[in-house]
């Protein structure tokens, strides 16, 4: 398909363009400014909608018209207005078509490539347009199936093989910086490891009891305690006996003094008892001869107190005589009491000092029962020294001394090392926790960075390639037989442009040359070569020297280039 006619109206440059281009080659000439370049443009957004300018309706205009007739009978009539929404109507011989757009779209690649354009685009530039053309199918599924996981912070609007690279970039840049960060780790923990012991292992020392070993120590100590009693039990065990009989005559002595001191108390008491009845029986005999004397006295002082009152008076003799008589009554009764009481007396002591005599009778009894318990005490002693004896005897049979200088330097190592468990398990959590995360990440982040590079190989290998000898690398560059893009010669990225042109090319059979005259002779004999044995289109641009409008040329009207 191909274009027939042509009208431009107030669209940048041109002001007005009515032109019924040839099938083969078109000229347009004119020097900078004349709209020669604005016709491709024209043709370009009449077909696809895209503006290479932000302003395409001509200064002080309302709108701009765009119509094109192809051969096939399609009618493209596009208005492009200021202020107000633009305007397109798509008919095919005579009749209007839907979806306009959708049925452009299938006429061209995206937007009608110019080929010149690309030899002096940027690397980036020229690498988007190639990778645009490689047809890689693919879904956010198979990102998750390739790394595991959708990768964060990338934009999946680019080509398959450009997000690719950008996995590859950002792992890189994060594995670098984990790297550095498991360089940190590692000093930090190579510091902990030096202030460890040599070959430290703290698991060996977790379990181990600091308490247990200085029990060794102390149980040994109370070994060579009793060792040291036994040998001083079996050196003394003579004088221990000897001290035991010692004892046990002292304890005699002591008894024997004690029961005859215990006798002449006893003596003491009878015989005091004796002389107490001795002088009982004498107050007895006192009693009697005194109560017998003061009788008689009394009968005497009476009878010459009744002389006398005899002769005083009768009365008083009456009563002197009750008085004596109450008086003897009196004695006799006191003399009787006392001899009642010196009786009872005597009685008592009598009886004390029966049961004196009788203690002392038992008093032997009593000091040999002391002297046996002595001598039993003192035989208890000794078999219990003897009995102690035969154990220390037994126990310096089944034990020995025993060093404690080593185990106290074994439970002091014990100790220190335990001290380093501390440092130890810090040295393990970073290990085991931090350092460890960050190896692993830093794998998965290797092997995310391999897939990222090997997978575009894989793609490629299952794609078919739209130019004979495209590659692209390791690092998501395009090559061409090996050369990268920025390395090709101006032919050779001419000849790879028109390749990519020839392929980009749809239904539509037009390519647009802008700024012909930048190539030399053979240059442009080759392009030329290339539309007419391709049958294309073509509208080419040239810029002359000499002001004139623009001039427009058919390939039938031109006489050569």
């Amino acid at each position: 398909m191909k274009i027939k006619a042509l009208k431009i109206n107030n669209f940048v440059g041109v002001d007005e363009l009515t032109w019924n281009p040839s099938k083969g080659i078109n000229i347009l000439e004119g020097v900078k400014g004349s709209g020669k370049t604005s016709v491709l443009e024209a043709i370009e957004t009449a077909f696809s909608n895209t503006r290479r300018r932000t302003e395409v309706v001509s200064h002080g205009k309302e709108e701009a018209t765009l119509y094109i007739e192809c051969d096939n009978g399609l009618e493209i009539d596009r208005k492009i207005r200021s202020g107000k929404a633009d305007y397109m109507k798509l008919r095919q011989e005579g009749k209007a078509i839907n979806s306009t757009e959708k049925e452009l779209r299938k006429l061209i690649s995206g937007d009608i490539f110019r080929p010149l354009d690309f030899v002096t685009m940027d690397i980036k530039a020229q690498t988007e347009i190639i990778l645009n053309m490689i047809q890689v199918n693919w879904t956010m599924e198979d990102i998750t199936s390739w790394f595991g996981s959708e990768v964060l912070g990338i934009n999946y609007d680019k080509h398959i093989l450009q997000i690719l690279k950008d996995i590859e970039t950002k792992s890189f840049a994060e594995r670098t910086e984990i790297n550095r960060q498991i360089q940190v780790l590692e000093i930090q923990c190579n510091v902990i490891a030096k202030e460890l012991p040599p070959n430290y292992v703290g698991d060996e020392w977790k379990d181990k009891n600091i308490q247990e070993y200085y029990a060794k120590i102390t149980k040994a100590q109370e070994v060579n305690n009793w060792i040291d009693k036994a040998n001083e039990l079996q050196k003394g065990f003579d004088d221990k006996v000897s001290a035991i009989n010692s004892d046990s005559d002292n304890q005699k002595s002591k008894v024997t003094l004690k029961y005859r001191e215990m006798e002449s108390d006893i003596k003491d008491i009878v015989d005091l008892s004796k002389n107490k009845i001795k002088n009982a029986n004498a107050e007895l005999d006192k009693s009697t001869l005194d109560l017998e004397n003061n009788l008689s006295g009394s009968s005497i002082k009476y009878d010459k107190e009744l002389f006398d009152i005899e002769k005083q008076f009768e009365a008083k003799k009456q009563e002197l005589k009750l008085v004596l008589e109450t008086r003897n009554e009196q004695m006799r009764s006191n003399a009787v009491r006392m001899k009642e009481e010196q009786k009872d007396l005597i009685q008592l002591q009598n009886q004390k000092v029966s049961v004196k005599e009788s203690e002392l009778l038992g008093l032997d009894e009593k000091k040999e029962l002391e002297f046996s318990s002595i001598e039993k005490d003192s035989t208890q002693k000794i078999d219990a020294a003897k009995e102690k004896i035969s154990k220390a005897k037994k126990y310096l049979e089944n034990n020995t001394e025993i060093d404690i200088a080593p185990l106290q330097v074994e439970a002091d190592n014990v100790e220190r090392m335990k001290g380093y468990l501390r440092e130890w398990d810090r040295l393990q959590s970073i290990i085991n926790g931090q350092l460890a995360e960050k190896k692993l990440s830093s794998t998965l982040l290797t092997k995310q960075i391999k897939t990222a590079r090997d997978k575009p190989t894989d793609l490629l290998k299952t794609h078919k390639l739209p130019i004979n000898g495209i590659g692209v690398d390791e690092k998501g560059m395009i090559r061409i037989y090996g050369t990268l893009l920025d390395g090709l010669s101006d032919g050779e990225k001419l000849e790879v442009a028109f390749n990519i042109s020839l392929q980009r090319m749809g239904e539509l059979k037009i390519m647009c040359l802008d700024g012909f005259e930048r190539l030399n002779e053979s240059e442009q004999k080759k392009v030329l070569d290339i539309c007419e044995t391709n049958d294309i289109q073509a509208f080419v641009t040239i810029v002359k020297e000499k002001e004139f409008s623009l001039d427009v040329k058919s390939e039938d009207e031109s006489e050569g280039i």
